[in-house]
């Protein structure tokens, strides 16, 4: 009997780090990332499709050059976003006021492009951020870029001309996040999720009376290679985007829309700061460019208070 319960205990356990690492990978990937000092970056667009503006940046970090396009939606205090990513095949070289990104990208497309831009001027410390902006130049991305980023939302793109910058040398660190006031108490509830395309991570954070919803899809792979390809919803609502029992044995979430639809119950057992449990309900994570995603009846959760 001793033996089941150690054996049931240290199952928890694994399960409750996974899922804590999983929520942390979540909440750095929508937090505003910092500008690396290690090279220029070439940030072009937006372009206009579907509602989304769509991003491109790359980078020139010597060997290791990166691209990545990025596709994001607002309404309201929902975003929903789709990013694909490039570390190799690439080639983007930066020489002051001028830059080439050059690669092909799989069935994903190609691209042979070049910035011009004019003087440096010195950037600026976004708010909630700290450390060196660097410099900044303007001017246009010009060339044949062909991006076919899925067959049934975005489809192919093909933009001839987009506003540009070239920064270099900044060095911001913007990943800091909101700081939890003293008092405050602080629910997490976890879900994640092996599907047939990527792993499904549900995350809904209360912070006072401020709730935000979350849920992304880190797509396979192998099927998606030589991109690495995530799809994300965020959404902050009142109170009622997640409320507990006291005691960690049960809670409910109004999904806040647009992104999100329908509700979710989560009924657990409690162990001190977190309870382990299932979920049922109708809540719905409602992306564009992939199918959407309703936790499965019994699906099982985590629910901690910080």
């Amino acid at each position: 009997m001793c033996a089941g319960r150690r054996n049931a205990s240290m199952m928890d356990m694994n399960r409750t780090s996974t899922l804590l690492a999983a929520a942390a990978a979540t909440a750095l990937l929508a937090a505003p990332a910092g500008a690396s000092a290690a090279g220029s970056t070439v940030v072009a667009g937006p372009l206009k499709a579907k509602g989304y503006d769509i991003t491109l940046t790359a980078t020139d970090n010597g060997a290791s050059d990166d691209f990545t396009v990025s596709a994001a939606k607002t309404a309201g205090r929902s975003t929903q976003m789709h990013a694909w990513s490039f570390t190799s095949g690439v080639a983007v070289s930066v020489k002051g006021g001028k830059a080439t990104i050059k690669g092909r990208l799989g069935r994903y497309g190609a691209i042979d492009a070049t910035v011009k831009a004019g003087g440096a001027t010195k950037g600026l410390v976004p708010k909630g951020c700290v450390g060196s902006p660097g410099s900044a130049r303007k001017g246009a991305l010009t060339g044949a870029t062909k991006l076919a980023l899925d067959t049934t939302f975005f489809k192919t793109l093909k933009p001839k001309a987009l506003k540009a910058q070239i920064l270099t040398g900044a060095g911001l660190d913007c990943a800091g996040g909101a700081k939890q006031q003293p008092g405050a108490k602080g629910l997490m509830l976890t879900h994640s999720a092996d599907t047939a395309d990527g792993s499904m991570m549900l995350t809904l954070m209360k912070d006072g009376g401020k709730v935000t919803q979350m849920a992304m899809r880190t797509d396979t792979a192998a099927a998606t290679a030589p991109a690495s390809v995530f799809h994300m919803i965020t959404a902050t609502t009142g109170a009622s985007g997640l409320d507990a029992a006291g005691d960690l044995s049960s809670a409910t979430a109004t999904a806040a829309g647009p992104f999100f639809s329908g509700a979710l119950s989560f009924t657990g057992e409690p162990s001190g700061t977190m309870a382990s449990g299932t979920l049922s309900g109708t809540f719905t994570a409602k992306f564009d460019s992939i199918p959407a995603f309703t936790p499965a009846a019994g699906a099982e959760a985590m629910l901690m208070q910080q």
